[in-house]
């Protein structure tokens, strides 16, 4: 039954139905952790001292963990 409500709105077996701000949240901190990766970047071009590097590890992770803690669950529907 499900695949028959699934076919009958356009969707194929793999497509998944998600909430737009579950989507928007991975997103957000997908913009983090890319944004951190540049500033380490940057960072460590202009200097590497054992500091800077420690410094920079920290930055992103802090950066990295949000990201790696986010699950993306399929939205399931009520079918009555």
């Amino acid at each position: 039954m499900a695949r028959k409500l699934a076919q009958s709105h356009g969707l194929d077996d793999n497509d998944v139905i998600v909430d737009r701000s579950a989507i928007e949240e991975l997103q957000g901190l997908l913009y983090c952790l890319q944004a951190a990766v540049e500033d380490v970047q940057r960072d460590l071009a202009a200097s590497s001292t054992a500091q800077d590097i420690s410094e920079a590890l920290t930055w992103l992770m802090e950066n990295a963990e949000p990201l790696a803690a986010a699950r993306l669950e399929p939205r399931m529907a009520t079918i009555i």
